[in-house]
């Protein structure tokens, strides 16, 4: 029998009072319509971010080459963006990200030999982003984006595995990079206030990974790919403010 929970989380923290400190001024934040491209003009700028936490519990699970007796897993990541407006409706801009993943386990394998293994991850990345608005209505109201990324991350893990009292641990270093394009959706929501939505970048992928295990010698792999299909079932959700 088998018992799992996943918790999704997704909190954005638009930097709320941007505009207000720029306007002392100005109480009403409200704006009229034909009025919502103002925020997309040259020289504007955006910002806000995202956090996003996932909780996982397994047990009493067949998984083929192993059976889960217990497993606990959780991932999260923050992403804060910022970008400026060099021309009317085209922002260039930086994103920042930092992520955690932790798992821990007691597992069974396929020759019904019991052992414990615990993982722990970190991932650190900065992209670059040219970022177009571009307004399917009169109002500008609502807008398609199109996002021109330069992902550069880094992921470090290790990986200790214990079977009849003897440890084996397991170091990786991982570099990727990523050239691509994200398209999506934004709606302005509450006068400066827009909610955004986006696929996952598809491109021009490069990655880098130096693994050192126990006794073991160092393993060195590279990869690179061409992909421009997007899956649709993975959405990206933030929201930002433009002032």
């Amino acid at each position: 029998m088998g018992r799992k929970l996943i918790l999704s989380i997704v909190l954005c923290f638009p930097f709320v009072g941007f505009s207000a400190e720029l306007n002392p001024n100005k109480a009403d934040t409200s704006v009229k319509v034909n009025e919502y491209s103002q925020f997309t003009r040259k020289g504007k700028w955006m910002g806000g971010g995202t956090l996003s936490l996932e909780f996982r519990n397994t047990s009493d699970k067949d998984q083929l080459i192993r059976y889960v007796d217990e497993s606990k897993d959780y991932d999260f990541s923050i992403r804060a963006d910022g970008a400026r407006a060099f021309t009317d409706k085209n922002f260039a801009g930086m994103a920042f990200l930092y992520g955690q993943s932790k798992k821990s386990g007691f597992f069974v394998n396929s020759d019904g030999q019991a052992y414990t293994e615990d993982f722990f991850g970190t991932r650190y990345s900065f992209t670059p982003f040219l970022k177009n608005l571009t307004p399917v209505d009169k109002d500008g109201r609502f807008n398609i984006i199109t996002q021109i990324e330069f992902l550069n991350q880094i992921d470090q893990s290790i990986t200790q595995t214990i079977v009849d009292e003897d440890l084996t641990r397991k170091r990786s270093m991982k570099y990727t990079g990523l050239l691509g394009i994200r398209p999506g959706i934004s709606i302005f929501m509450l006068g400066n206030v827009a909610f955004e939505t986006t696929l996952n970048v598809a491109g021009v992928k490069y990655s880098y990974e130096k693994v050192t295990s126990t006794d073991m010698p160092d393993t060195v792999t590279e990869n690179a790919s061409i992909n421009f299909r997007i899956d649709i079932l993975q959405l990206n959700i933030g929201v930002f403010v433009y002032f």
